[in-house]
């Protein structure tokens, strides 16, 4: 990746995210709540998706982010919601594809 294409790459990411700094600091605890349960999700779609490509340094790292987002959603209050994520088979297990005919 060239250095035009990683930045052009960075500024497409700054500008899908969700919430500015300036907006995180007026965000409602709720909102702010739901920010790590989605954080959470994205972890484990990132875990289940690149499993295949990611080196055993790679899943510790992945796996250490998902324990730490799980734990600061414990500590929020969200700790149920938290597991119903982790039993989420679609997040946290690589389906099948159909059979294409």
């Amino acid at each position: 990746m060239t250095m035009s294409n990683a930045r052009a790459s960075r500024d497409k990411t700054t500008k899908d995210r969700k919430l500015t700094l300036p907006e995180v600091r007026q965000a409602t605890k709720d909102q702010l709540r739901e920010g790590y349960l989605q954080r959470l999700r994205r972890l484990l779609r990132l875990r289940r998706d690149h499993f295949e490509e990611l080196n055993e340094q790679g899943l510790r790292l992945l796996d250490r982010s998902i324990f730490a987002t799980y734990c600061d959603c414990i500590d929020i209050g969200r700790g149920n919601e938290a597991r119903d994520v982790l039993k989420d088979v679609r997040l946290t297990v690589s389906l099948p594809k159909p059979y294409k005919r």
